[in-house]
This record gives structure tokens, C-alpha cells and sequence, in this order.
């Protein structure tokens, strides 16, 4: 439809007839009017001129936030405000016009972002969780096993050394052997079942316990001391030196060193026997009987002045009453001309 047929249209529905048209004109019925011809075209042009004028599209209302003013920050004054908003409104009714229907405006806070930029709420604290986890128990699962051979041995040697505190030797004895079974390395158990096996007389049993712990404890001069004295018993001296000598490198103590010395003046060899005594007395100078026998076997050699002297010693270490008589009674013999 044409311009000027709505504006006929329009004219007709306000009671004004439309004359024949010949290009764009209007003539009324009336009488003629002597008011210009533009005259009468001057509404239908501001009508046409209405419709088709393109209407401004509402702006959305804009959520603003509210400005959080520091006390360090200047207050923005009445003045700033207008000058500021005024050209701002001028530009935004530029844009409108210039933006299509279908394109929606994107909102601005102008006022604020030209005061300090865009504001954006404070967000709360982040409250930080400190609270430490308890600690986890560790789950112990305790799982049974059978005790191993050793551990056998050990609590089968602690009952004999029960029965024998006790007095029953023959439960103990059994105990023991028991404990070697399991265990053929365990010394304490043998020394005891040898100890026990020797008490009671039965020397053969012991005898192999001997030897069998020199094999299995090559480095403890215990079983060589142990069978020497039970050879020195027999009688045989010679066989008694021999193997008390063999065990001299396994870490002979004073005790060790004082047999060895004794079985050697008992078989007549005193200047070996003087030399383990003074080894004897060396490694503990307070045990008396080693200084008797170093005085002893050096008499015996013929060197008079130092067993005198040897004697005197002796008086100076642990004695019985009937030694240091015999030692007081020597010194005196061999020290007078």
C-alpha cells in the first residue's frame, strides 16, 4: 500500500471525503479555501513521516552496584557528576539509532566506569581450614607362626635350668638333650648338660660332649680347659698339657693360664710352668696362689733371690691363712745368706 493511500485512509476515518487524485493532491467539495495548496499535504507527510520513522528501542534497566567508597578515595562531587553524564547520555542516543531492532544493547555503568572503572561486588573472605586430621592408628594384624628351632631351643634350656634350680637332675639332664637336638649350637646347654653329666660320674658322656663342642665352638677355650682337667684327673698329665696348650690362642683368661701353669710344675717342666704363671699373675695380680707358684717354680730352677722376692709379693695379694704362713716362713728362709 502507497503513502498516500493510507493517508486517504486516515483522512476518510476523520470525515474528510477525497477528491480525485492526479498526481498528489487533495480537493475538497466545499468552497474554494484560500489557504495554500501545501497546506493540505503538510498532515499526510508528518503522518507518513511518523509510521516509518524508526522508533528507539527501550534500554534495559541496568543493575548498578553500590559504589564502595574508601576513605582514601576523593568523593566525586555534584559538578564531575553532570559533566560527565551528559555527554555520555548523548552518545547513547547515538548508538540506539545507529544499532538495529534486533541487536541489544549492552549495558554500561558510564558513570562508574569513568569514576574508577568497573565495580565488582567484594567477594568474602576465604575462611582457611587450619584444623589438622587426627592421625591414623596403623592397623597391627598379628599373625600367629610357630616359633622357629632357636627360639625352641631357648625356652627348652630355660626349663631344665628351672629343674635344675629345683634339684630334679634327671628331668634336667633330659631337657637338655632335648634343647641340643634342636639346637647343637647352643652353648650354654651344653656346657650345663657337661657340668651335670661330669657331677654325676658319667665321664664318657662328657668326654663326647668335649670334643663335640671343640669342633662346633672352635674359638671357645672352655671345652679345651674342661677336657684337660678331665685328662689331668685320669692322671694323664701329658695328654692334659697337650690339649690345654692347643686352646692358649681361643682367649685364655688367668684361670686358663693358672691350670695350664699347674699341670706343667705337677709334670716337672717348671720353667714353662713359671712363665704361664706369670701370665697368670699378669692378667690378675691380686689372686695370691699364682705368686706362690711362680715362687715355687723359680726355686725349683734355681734363681733364689726372685722367688724370695716372690714370696713377698704374694704377701701383698688375696691369701688363705695356711698360704701366707708359707710364704712369710719361705721369704724369710731364702732371703738370709
Amino acid at each position: 500500500m502507497s503513502v498516500i493511500n493510507r493517508v486517504l485512509k486516515d483522512l476518510d476515518r476523520k470525515g474528510v471525503a477525497p477528491a480525485a487524485l492526479s498526481g498528489v493532491q487533495a480537493v475538497h467539495s466545499g468552497p474554494k479555501s484560500s489557504r495554500p495548496r501545501w497546506l493540505l499535504l503538510l498532515p499526510a507527510g508528518l503522518a507518513a513521516a511518523w509510521w516509518f520513522w524508526p522508533q528507539p528501542q527501550p534500554q534495559p534497566e541496568v543493575p548498578t552496584a553500590t559504589p564502595v567508597v574508601r576513605e582514601t578515595e576523593p568523593q566525586l562531587r555534584m559538578s564531575d557528576t553532570l559533566s560527565d553524564l551528559a555527554p555520555a547520555a548523548m552518545e547513547g542516543a547515538r548508538e540506539a539509532r545507529a544499532t538495529p531492532k534486533s541487536a541489544a544493547p549492552e549495558p554500561t555503568n558510564t558513570v562508574h566506569e569513568r569514576i574508577r572503572g568497573p565495580l565488582v561486588p567484594a567477594a568474602p573472605p576465604v575462611k582457611l581450614d587450619t584444623h589438622l586430621p587426627e592421625p591414623r592408628q596403623p592397623k597391627v594384624i598379628k599373625e600367629a607362626r610357630p616359633p622357629s628351632p632357636g627360639e625352641q631351643a631357648d625356652q627348652a634350656w630355660r626349663q631344665a635350668m628351672r629343674l635344675v634350680e629345683l634339684g630334679r637332675g634327671r628331668e634336667a639332664l633330659e631337657g637338655l638333650e632335648s634343647t641340643l637336638h634342636l639346637d647343637p649350637n647352643h652353648g650354654p646347654a651344653r656346657q650345663t648338660l657337661i657340668a651335670l653329666s661330669l657331677e654325676s660320674g658319667d665321664t664318657a658322656r662328657g668326654e663326647t660332649l668335649l670334643r663335640e663342642g671343640m669342633q662346633l665352638h672352635a674359638n671357645d677355650a672352655w671345652y679345651n680347659r674342661g677336657l684337660g682337667q678331665l685328662y689331668l684327673q685320669r692322671g694323664d698329665t701329658l695328654q692334659s698339657i697337650a690339649i690345654l696348650k692347643s686352646g692358649i690362642g681361643k682367649g685364655a683368661d688367668a684361670a686358663y693360664w693358672g691350670l695350664y701353669a699347674g699341670v706343667l710344675a705337677k709334670s716337672g717342666q717348671h720353667e714353662e710352668a713359671a712363665q704361664a704363671y706369670r701370665e697368670a699373675a699378669r692378667l690378675n695380680p691380686a689372686h695370691g696362689p699364682w705368686w706362690i707358684g711362680l715362687a715355687v717354680s723359680l726355686e725349683q730352677i734355681g734363681q733364689r733371690p726372685d722367688a724370695a722376692a716372690t714370696y713377698q709379693r704374694a704377701l701383698q695379694a688375696r691369701l688363705s691363712p695356711e698360704l701366707r704362713e708359707f710364704a712369710a716362713r719361705k721369704a724369710g728362709e731364702l732371703g738370709t745368706p
